[in-house]
């Protein structure tokens, strides 16, 4: 009896061959592709490497760009630069921002995102290519603000692949572009960069002297104190799970706020981007994203205790008579508080968002001044799901936080 002979690979169907490679790594797939000339065909196959690029960046359609094929695609800029797709908050001394790492058409691209000075709280934020990654003829080129003023500037990604930095070689150049870009004064900008030389790392009285805000402020110390790098950080948003109380349908309850990202304005702080967690199952906090020449970015700027709500507030009242509210720790659910009306005291010149809230909580805030630090009492309220006040007692000032519903290129908040 003749014994079949041994089962060769090029008796196996091409779609058989094709699905067994694609479960191998692109390590192992280069590895064996070099072992015969019908696995380094089927190697190259564009149908093995695309899924290996949609691993990576999560998109159904790719573009090749200036690449030829997806194992070029992958080995010359994924598989290295794809780690960083996401969003991030930048430091840059005590002043932050809002950067998405996006892939757009064989490039990866570093998109900011910023507060554009503007009375209406829904205006949207203004979008730039801060740097691109795209391939050269030999390698990977780092090129910052591309398509505004190109100059040379190179990505090093941390250890752990949840941080980056951004090397600027022209922080000057840098500056000068984003200053003209948002249309301030050049007057300014050269006054700084001729008499700025004894700036005191952000706190200087010329800034106050030109009436400086803080976005200005950022973007002169970036020539004088760029020192060549600005830290990205991976931003992470809490899971609708981090909720407490979070409904039986998994909505949330009107008594509380979605965690998320929110645009705040008031006399104090200005315009800033916070970013909104729950802390404890017991606290609702704001840690802000852009931070400026008191905050640092990063810190907390309030907390607000679950605990601890506010369930009457006389009608007309000034901000004195709130310093010594009558508040008992409470045990109830948090769905149980009732709706309340709601004004702002007499002496406090901003306007309320609406004659009535779904909450009010006792909570804690955080001011920083040149002299001091000042930690003040607060009130904070829950208008509705994209709403939340906060008012400042001592400081006798009231805050409005919207949330921020920009469509980004590649995540939704």
């Amino acid at each position: 009896m003749e014994m079949s002979g041994t089962l060769q690979l090029t008796d196996l169907p091409e779609d058989l061959l094709l699905r067994i490679m694609s479960l191998f790594t692109p390590y192992d797939l280069t590895e064996l592709g070099a072992t015969c000339k019908l696995l380094y065909i089927v190697s190259q196959s564009n149908s093995i490497w695309i899924k290996h690029c949609r691993r990576v960046i999560h998109l159904k359609d790719i573009e090749l760009g200036e690449f030829s094929n997806y194992k070029k695609l992958y080995t010359n800029l994924l598989h290295k630069y794809g780690c960083l797709i996401g969003l991030y908050q930048t430091r840059f001394g005590p002043f932050g921002g809002l950067t998405e790492v996006v892939y757009s058409n064989g490039a990866i691209e570093g998109h900011t995102w910023d507060l554009v000075p503007s009375e209406d709280m829904e205006a949207p934020l203004k979008c730039n290519i801060l740097f691109s990654l795209k391939r050269s003829e030999y390698h990977t080129q780092n090129v910052c603000l591309p398509h505004m003023s190109p100059h040379h500037g190179a990505v090093s990604i941390g250890t752990k692949k949840d941080t980056f930095t951004l090397l600027c070689f022209n922080p000057k150049e840098h500056a000068q572009a984003s200053w003209k870009d948002f249309g301030y004064d050049q007057e300014i900008f050269d006054h700084f960069q001729r008499h700025g030389h004894g700036l005191k790392k952000y706190r200087h009285p010329l800034f106050r002297q030109w009436g400086l805000n803080y976005h200005q402020q950022k973007l002169i110390c970036l020539s004088h104190y760029f020192d060549f790098s600005m830290i990205h950080e991976r931003l992470i948003f809490q899971h609708p799970r981090d909720i407490p109380e979070l409904m039986p349908d998994g909505t949330c309850p009107k008594q509380l706020v979605m965690p998320g990202l929110f645009k705040s304005s008031d006399k104090v702080h200005g315009e800033q981007l916070l970013v909104f967690r729950y802390m404890k199952g017991v606290e609702l906090a704001a840690f802000q994203v852009t931070g400026d020449g008191y905050e640092q970015a990063g810190q907390s700027l309030f907390e607000a205790y679950l605990e601890f709500p506010i369930s009457y507030v006389p009608e007309r009242h000034e901000f004195e008579d709130l310093i010594d509210s009558d508040v008992e720790e409470v045990q109830a659910p948090i769905s149980d508080i009732t709706s309340q009306t709601f004004t702002l005291p007499q002496d406090c010149q901003e306007d309320a968002p609406s004659d009535m809230c779904h909450a009010r909580y006792l909570g804690y805030g955080n001011l920083r001044y040149p002299e001091r630090v000042s930690i003040n009492l607060i009130h904070v309220m829950v208008f509705d799901e994209d709403t939340v006040g906060v008012l400042w007692i001592e400081e006798e000032s009231f805050t409005i936080c919207k949330r921020v519903h920009q469509t980004f290129n590649q995540h939704h908040l």
